[in-house]
């Protein structure tokens, strides 16, 4: 099996020592890839709330597939994701089978701060070296599931190839990795926001981080996208075996069609569940059993 962390030399050196995921796990990764690569996907330089995930102990068995759970624009690894795999542990799941890494910084105060994010190729490549190293680690097919802003730079992370703003080869696809893939109320076309029950286009100018032509939300003059969404949405079918997606009609964030398409559809998709009424929070927090059913059994309660 060829599977190599296409995301070195590292962008940045984060401050900070310790680790947030289990120790078996970050011990793992020193060994066999360098204290360098811990660090990156530990975040210990956000305290608790970098990352989570690995064995408890060094010799436990895993009973279940892998889980990664990657956040949106503004949230860290101990915000929606840590809930969610919570949740995962009432109904079986050990920590050597949950994990999530922090490929920003979050919301640091800001709430307008996910405006000054965008889909740049650091956070694709250290969400791909995640899902590589729990393969590696674990020796299970891995299931993904990604939210909001993680939705696009999940799919970019399997799918491999060029990065649009770098030009760097992230190496071939991960879909024969990855068992199941949920995205959550992604921007997959960008985003269309809800204002008192009027449809406002987000991105049509590309003025803010979020909004750029090459790595942003941008969908501007129908049928224009950023150069990153094209890059996914080129091909369809390749974020795993089994791929759902998870959106609300009423998402005020992400909105709901964007150009004629339903913007929170993963491309050639086997089958979603759809919400009438729920905001963009509530379509996460609200289905933690949906996505628990679309990994475990590749059914939709």
């Amino acid at each position: 099996m060829r599977l190599t962390f296409a995301f070195l030399p590292l962008f940045v050196i984060f401050a900070g020592v310790g680790a947030t995921f289990n120790s078996d796990f970050g011990n793992w990764l020193e060994k066999h890839f360098g204290a360098d690569v811990r660090q990156h996907l530990d975040r210990a330089d956000l305290g608790v709330a970098g990352s989570f995930g690995g064995r408890e102990k060094a010799n436990e068995t895993l009973n279940k597939q892998p889980v990664v759970f990657v956040h949106g624009v503004s949230n860290r690894a101990h915000d929606k994701p840590l809930a969610a795999a919570n949740y995962f542990r009432t109904k079986g799941y050990k920590w050597a089978e949950l994990y999530g890494t922090t490929y920003a910084n979050g919301a640091q105060g800001n709430p307008l701060q996910w405006a000054q994010y965008s889909m740049q190729c650091s956070y694709v490549k250290l969400v791909r070296a995640l899902i590589v190293a729990v393969r590696l680690y674990t020796g299970r097919a891995v299931d993904v599931v990604g939210y909001s802003m993680g939705v696009p730079v999940t799919r970019k992370a399997i799918l491999g190839g060029r990065c649009v703003d770098t030009n760097e080869d992230l190496g071939g696809p991960l879909t024969k990795y990855i068992d199941t893939y949920v995205g959550v109320a992604g921007p997959n076309h960008g985003i269309n926001l809800q204002v008192g029950g009027i449809s406002v286009p987000g991105c049509v100018f590309s003025i803010l981080p979020v909004c750029n032509t090459q790595t942003g939300l941008y969908s501007g003059f129908c049928p224009s996208e950023s150069a990153f969404l094209q890059d996914i949405n080129q091909v369809a079918g390749y974020e795993g075996q089994h791929r759902f997606s998870i959106y609300s009609k009423k998402d005020q964030l992400v909105g709901y069609q964007v150009c004629g398409r339903i913007t929170t559809q993963v491309p050639g998709q086997e089958g979603e569940k759809i919400y009438e009424d729920k905001n963009h929070d509530q379509t996460f927090d609200d289905s933690y059993e949906v996505m628990r059913q679309m990994v475990e059994s590749h059914r939709i309660p």
